[in-house]
């Protein structure tokens, strides 16, 4: 049945993609307004056809006109999906994704901010691009721990790559949000099958897709904590402490509720 699952569930993403990439271009070419609006439709056509259940609290959203720094813990490559579906904002990546094949062809048609880590005389010059188009109403989300985790806790941020957050004015806006898969086929995860649908390790982003999408029907939830002005942190490393903290309390939390 899995095999059976997998199949069908390919062959439509692949038939979504092919038709995705004329639409995301002819968006492109008319203006930014409209080229930011299909990633969000394309994110959820994704999410219905892998079946992706998320639990969210919607009060938590961002109501205003504001930009939001979204700083996320980071399991597999569906949190892109669950976060692209909820939130109209540009994922931030290195630029290593952006040559990843078809995956990071896609990520350029959705507008991704490609970061280069190792080029450090550019980091200031990207901080200052985000900060600017932060402070203009952009969103973005960034997963700070720079790779994947097991799904059962979270590795330690990256202070450096919040170093966007904190602008000469202290107007941007911070949200954490914390990632938690925790039911299969509407049973509560344990450890192993948490880790089993992670992308961690030396497993290749092919096969650790194939072993989400023919795992079931899966639930996430999605934990968004309280906006927060970047004035309430006095430096980077004061703000991924904080983050930190309060993404593992969520995920606690809903590991412990089921």
């Amino acid at each position: 049945m899995s095999i059976l699952r997998l199949t069908f569930i390919l062959v439509l993403l692949i038939l979504i993609i092919f038709l995705s990439i004329p639409i995301q271009f002819f968006c492109n070419v008319i203006g930014f307004k409209v080229k930011k609006l299909y990633p969000l439709l394309f994110y959820r056509m994704i999410k219905i056809i892998t079946g992706i259940n998320i639990n969210f609290d919607s009060t938590k959203l961002n109501k205003k006109n504001a930009g939001v720094l979204y700083i996320a813990n980071h399991v597999s490559w569906f949190d892109i999906i669950c976060l692209g579906t909820l939130l109209n904002a540009r994922f931030i990546a290195k630029k290593e994704v952006s040559k990843m094949g078809i995956f990071g062809f896609l990520a350029k048609l959705s507008n991704t901010f490609f970061i280069d880590n190792e080029n450090k005389n550019k980091i200031i010059e990207y901080n200052h691009i985000i900060q600017k188009k932060l402070q203009e109403g952009e969103n973005f989300i960034i997963f700070p721990e720079g790779t994947t985790s097991d799904g059962n806790g979270i590795l330690v941020f990256k202070s450096s790559m919040l170093e966007c957050a904190f602008d000469d004015n202290n107007k941007i806006n911070i949200q954490p949000i914390s990632i938690c898969y925790s039911k299969l086929n509407n049973i509560p995860m344990g450890i192993y099958l948490r880790r089993n649908i992670a992308w961690v390790g030396d497993t290749s982003m092919v096969a650790a897709m194939a072993n989400f999408l023919r795992s079931g029907r899966i639930t996430v939830d999605i934990i968004f904590h309280e906006i927060m002005s970047i004035n309430n942190f006095e430096n980077r490393k004061d703000l991924a402490v904080y983050c930190e903290e309060k993404i593992l309390n969520g995920i606690n939390q809903k590991i412990k509720v089921n």
